[in-house]
């Protein structure tokens, strides 16, 4: 057996690695929650994401003819960065789509990320011309509390 073999093999003679499944999956439930409540309270109208029932992943569309690498540019400067869609479409088709991750964060950075996130996507299809800038159609104030 090689080296990695024999370091694979102690690991599962010390430790319980469906109980550690079982952790791990309750842990990246509770961040693809905290996540969803956020994108749900926060995103304008028009923004549709997945709703994945496993994976670490969650997939957003823009309305079409908008450029998620654009938005990125505007979240970075919010602190906020995920990966543009369109380099997962080979026939350039998903230029207005992007996978955001809830692994690597605790509840509480995912919920500030996507409040701040949030902000720029309405600020966005505002200057795109996409939802109605007047303070009193803003969603029936969705994002007033982001």
């Amino acid at each position: 057996a090689t080296l990695a073999q024999k370091q694979v093999q102690l690991f599962l003679e010390r430790y319980d690695l469906e109980s550690h499944i079982d952790r791990m999956r309750g842990v990246y439930r509770e961040r693809r929650d905290a996540m969803l409540g956020a994108l749900d309270r926060c995103f304008p109208p028009g923004v549709n994401y997945t709703r994945p029932g496993g994976g670490l992943f969650l997939w957003v569309e823009l309305p079409r003819g908008l450029s998620a690498r654009e938005l990125l540019g505007e979240s970075l400067k919010e602190g906020v960065a995920f990966v543009p869609g369109g380099p997962f479409f080979p026939d350039g088709d998903g230029e207005h789509t992007f996978r955001l991750n809830f692994s690597a964060m605790p509840p509480e950075r995912i919920v500030e990320g996507i409040e701040r996130l949030g902000r720029v996507t309405w600020q966005y299809l505002r200057d795109n011309r996409l939802v109605d800038s007047s303070p009193l159609s803003r969603g029936a104030a969705a994002a007033e509390g982001c």
